[in-house]
């Protein structure tokens, strides 16, 4: 699913008078959130989960291309954690299944 369906998805279920208005009220609820947590504000929406500012700690990593150690420094990145209800709906729909090399993949139940 992109933007162009979620404004669907929107306009549809909320019963909205144009896909203008639902696109309207999807940018301006994600530009709440960016902004609050841009601000080192933590959002959130019950159900659904939390979006929060998260620190991450300098570290040494390999260039691939030069195989020389950099330095990354430290910085703050965006996170989300799902809620209970999110999990839930997830672990009902799809189930866990082995893949190409033993490695885990997920299929709809």
């Amino acid at each position: 699913m992109n933007k162009a369906d979620l404004v669907e998805q929107v306009f549809k279920q909320a019963k909205l008078p144009s896909k203008a208005a639902a696109k309207r009220a999807l940018e301006v609820a994600l530009k709440a959130i960016v902004d609050e947590v841009s601000r080192g504000e933590t959002v959130t929406l019950a159900r659904f989960g939390t979006f929060s500012p998260r620190a991450r700690k300098a570290a040494q990593r390999i260039n691939p291309r030069t195989k020389m150690r950099i330095q990354v420094p430290s910085k703050v990145v965006p996170g989300f954690k799902a809620g209970r209800s999110f999990k839930q709906a997830v672990a009902r729909s799809l189930r866990v299944e082995t893949g190409i090399g033993g490695k885990p993949t997920f299929r709809r139940a």
